[in-house]
C-alpha cells in the first residue's frame, strides 16, 4: 500500500490536492466503466494525468487508466464517482470504492458491492457511515487516521485496500484515456428509500403516479403539516393564521406584513430559549433530537419557514407555498414515522423538481 504521506505528495504533485475524485473499480472492462460513468469509449483520447487542471472547460471528463486488477478513473473538480447513481451500476462489474474531496472540504469515502453501497462516510466526519452495511469499511481503516489530523491521502489509502489499485507516480505518469461524460440521471429514489413501505400507501401512491409539477404544492403543504406537527405547532394560532391566508389568499400586504413580523419575532424568541436551555445541557447528549433544548428550535425554524411564506405570499393566490422543503430540513430531527415520512415527501419532491 503506498503511504498517506506519499499520496498526498502526489496529489500536490499532480495539483489535485484541493479537489478530485478517484474511483477503482475491481476488474478490467474500461469500456462498462467509461458507459456508467456517462461516457462513449468510442470518444476517448489519451492524455497524462499531469496538467489536467488545463482541460477545465464546459465538459465534465474522466481520465482512465488499468492499475494492477482494478480500473481506475480520475476525475479533477468533479465528484461524479461519488454518486449512487455511479457507484452501484459500477459495483455490478466488481467492488468499487471512491475518495471525493473539494475546496470547501466536502469530502466522502464510498464502498459498493453487488450492485449496492455497503458503507458510506465523510472522512472529516468519519463516524456515522451509512449502507447496507456500515462497518463494511473498518477493517479496511484500521491504522489510517481520518477525521482532525488526517488527509486526502488516507482516503487514497484505504481505496487502494479496498480494491489492489495503486496510486504511485508510475500509474499516475502513464497515459489515460481522456473521455467527455454527461452526467448520468439521478434515481428517483435511492437504496434505503424505494422498498419502504410509505410507497404503498397514499399520498406517495399520488405522488409517484403524478411526479412532476403538478403534485410540488401538495408535497409542500404536506411536508409543511409534518413539520407543525413535529414543533408541536399545529394548532398555533400563529400557524393557523398563516395556513389561512394561504389558503384563502384574501388578505392585505398590511395584514401580510403584520403576520410575517409576528413570525419573525416567535422564531427569535425560540431560538433564544433554545439557546439558553443548550447552555446548561451537558456536551454528550445521545441522541440529540432528545436534548430539551431542540424542540424550541424546531419550533425558531418552523415559525421562520412561515414568515418565509408570507413574504412569498401572491396576492389573489390561493394553496400557493413556495419551496420550502431545503428550510424545513434542520427541523425534521428524530427517527420516528413522522421525520421519516418528511424525508420522503422530501426525496420525492426534489424528483419532482428535475421532472419539471
Amino acid at each position: 500500500m503506498t503511504s498517506p504521506e506519499q499520496l498526498d505528495a502526489l496529489l500536490t504533485d499532480l495539483g489535485l490536492q484541493v479537489a478530485a475524485t478517484f474511483t477503482a473499480v475491481c476488474g478490467d472492462d474500461e469500456d462498462a466503466v467509461i458507459r456508467a460513468f456517462g461516457g462513449d469509449p468510442a470518444q476517448a483520447r489519451i492524455i497524462f494525468l499531469k496538467g489536467c487542471q488545463e482541460l477545465y472547460d464546459d465538459t465534465d471528463f474522466v481520465l482512465v487508466s488499468r492499475s494492477g486488477p482494478t480500473v481506475v478513473v480520475v476525475e479533477c473538480n468533479n465528484f461524479q464517482g461519488s454518486r449512487e447513481e455511479v457507484l452501484r451500476p459500477l459495483s455490478r462489474l466488481g467492488r468499487t470504492a471512491s475518495a471525493f474531496w473539494n475546496v470547501n472540504a466536502v469530502s466522502q469515502l464510498s464502498l459498493a458491492e453487488d450492485g449496492l453501497l455497503s458503507s458510506v462516510l465523510d472522512m472529516i466526519v468519519p463516524e456515522d457511515p451509512f449502507g447496507a452495511r456500515p462497518d463494511a469499511w473498518e477493517p479496511l481503516l484500521e491504522g489510517l487516521t481520518l477525521g482532525v489530523g488526517g488527509s486526502w491521502g488516507a482516503g487514497l489509502a484505504a481505496v487502494e485496500r479496498a480494491t489492489g489499485a495503486r496510486f504511485d507516480r508510475a500509474s499516475a505518469q502513464g497515459p489515460h484515456r481522456y473521455v467527455p461524460i454527461e452526467e448520468v440521471p439521478r434515481y428517483v429514489l435511492g437504496q434505503g428509500l424505494v422498498d419502504s413501505p410509505l410507497l404503498k400507501r397514499e399520498p406517495f401512491i399520488s405522488y409517484l403516479a403524478e411526479l412532476g409539477p403538478a403534485v410540488m404544492g401538495r408535497m409542500r403543504r404536506h411536508a409543511l403539516e409534518l413539520a407543525l406537527e413535529h414543533a408541536d405547532l399545529s394548532t398555533h394560532p400563529l400557524a393557523v393564521s398563516t395556513l389561512t391566508m394561504v389558503e384563502t389568499g384574501d388578505t392585505s400586504t398590511a395584514e401580510r406584513d403584520r403576520l410575517r413580523h409576528e413570525l419573525d419575532a416567535a422564531s427569535d424568541l425560540a431560538l433564544s430559549q433554545s439557546h439558553a436551555l443548550r447552555g446548561g445541557e451537558p456536551d454528550e447528549f445521545t441522541p440529540e433530537w432528545e436534548r430539551p433544548s431542540d424542540l424550541p428550535f424546531r419550533r425558531a425554524v418552523v415559525f421562520g419557514v412561515l414568515a418565509e411564506c408570507m413574504a412569498a405570499h401572491q396576492p389573489d393566490t390561493t394553496g400557493w407555498l413556495p419551496d420550502i422543503l431545503s428550510s424545513l430540513v434542520t427541523a425534521m430531527t428524530g427517527d420516528d414515522e413522522r421525520t421519516q415520512e418528511f424525508w420522503m415527501v422530501h426525496h420525492l419532491h426534489g424528483a419532482a423538481l428535475r421532472a419539471g
